[in-house]
Order: C-alpha cells, then structure tokens, then sequence
C-alpha cells in the first residue's frame, strides 16, 4: 500500500511538472505593430501606428520595444504611453532620434512592487501610440532593434522571476507602409480605411509626449554589432517622467 502511494505521488508530481514544461513551451509573448501595412493616401496629415504588446498569460516585470525607421520618410512627432501597464517608465530608458530613425520605450514594475506584475489581459494591449510626419512619399518600412549585442537598445518582454529571462522568442514582424496617391480623407490616423483600420480605443490621458523635444547629445550612441553604423551620432530625445528606481 505504501509503495502504491509513494507511485501515486511520484506520478502527479510527474504530471504537474510536464504540465508546467508544456505551458513555458506553449506561452508565445510577443509584440506587434498595427497596422502591420497600409496605404498613406494624404501624405500631408501623417499617420499612426499602434505598438502592441501580449504576454500570453506570463508575467512580465519589464518590457521595452526599440523600433527603427527611415528618418528621410519619416519624423516621429508625437509618442504616447498606456503608463498603467508598468509602474516605471524610466527616463534614461528612452529615447527618440529623429536624425537617425530610432525609437525606444521601457517599461518597468519591481519585483514585488505593490500590482504585481503585467499581465496582458485578452488578447493584448496597446503599450504606445507613434504618429509620424511624412518626409517623402514611396514605401518606407517601420523594423524592430531585436537581439542585439550591444546590450543598450533592443526588444524584450521579461519575465518575473530571479534573474529575470527575456520571453520574446522571436524577432517581431515589421511593419510597411505605401505613401501618398491621393488627397482623400480618411480619418484621425492617415491611413486608407479600405486597406486597414486602426479605430483602437486608446485612453488619451496616457501621454507622454504632445511633442517631441531636441537636446543635442554629438556622437552618443555607439554600437558594436556591424551595420549599425549610421545611428553613430545625431540627436537624441529622452522621453518619461518616472524616475528608475
């Protein structure tokens, strides 16, 4: 009788724990752009695009999305936040670089920090709004900074725990974009309705920015990883307003 109870337990404990390996395999966060395409029609009123954010039911104490774009298409004038997702949107953690096309945004929750960690509830959350000034007309094409080796700017979505270990699997698609071919009206966001639609609720009272600040920082950013080299000087633009903790 005994041996049967020591097998029964051995059996659940078995159970449980493959259970619990097949969730981690199974859970996918991930981010995302929406639109994911689109056609600009009047290349005069800008455009904007949603970041998305989905942790597949994991808990996740820190997330940060770099984005890259082309800085003689496009000019991002205006960056808001859903604040309520993290507790600490950290100062030093983010960034806007017109001259060279790169957008940042971390946010942030302390293990154990009264709310616990973010949980994407349904089937994600907008975690910020980019609108963008057209420079020229063409397609032009808004790409992710992922797994990258110098440490600074890159896409992550942590998990809680200690150390903390980056859920993001993947390289998040990008996102590309046909604009001008018209003067027709299409609404608040710039984009062809009869292509997309990017009509998402979003809680105004999260903004970060109304518009976007210059302070000159000469030959700043250095990068390790080849190829990066164009982002070696030009302006930076450090956006939030909680200080990292």
């Amino acid at each position: 009788m005994r041996v049967k109870n020591i097998f029964i337990i051995f059996l659940s404990a078995f159970v449980a724990l493959l259970l619990s390996a097949t969730k981690a395999i199974a859970s996918n966060p991930s981010f995302s752009l929406y639109p994911p395409s689109g056609m600009v029609i009047d290349s005069s009123k800008g455009f904007s695009v949603d970041v998305r954010i989905n942790t597949d039911g994991e808990k996740a104490n820190s997330a940060r999305f770099t984005l890259l774009f082309d800085p003689q298409a496009l000019q991002l004038t205006k960056v808001e936040k859903k604040s309520s997702l993290f507790k600490q949107w950290p100062e030093d953690e983010a960034s806007v670089d017109n001259e060279n096309g790169l957008v940042m945004l971390t946010g942030f929750t302390q293990s154990g920090e009264e709310g616990d960690s973010y949980v994407t509830n349904g089937e994600f959350d907008i975690i910020a709004r980019l609108t963008f000034k057209v420079l020229k007309e063409g397609s032009t094409t808004i790409d992710w900074e992922y797994d990258t080796n110098n440490g600074v700017f890159d896409t992550y979505i942590m998990r809680d725990g200690s150390p903390p270990t980056n859920m993001l699997m993947s390289k998040p698609s990008s996102g590309t974009y046909s604009i001008g071919g018209g003067s027709g009206s299409d609404g608040s966001n710039g984009l062809d309705p009869s292509t997309v639609n990017t009509a998402i609720e979003f809680d105004w009272r999260y903004v970060v920015i109304t518009g976007v600040a210059m302070l000159l920082f000469g030959g700043f950013m250095i990068f390790t990883r080849p190829g990066m080299h164009r982002r070696r000087k030009g302006t930076l633009v450090v956006i939030g307003a909680d200080e990292k903790k």
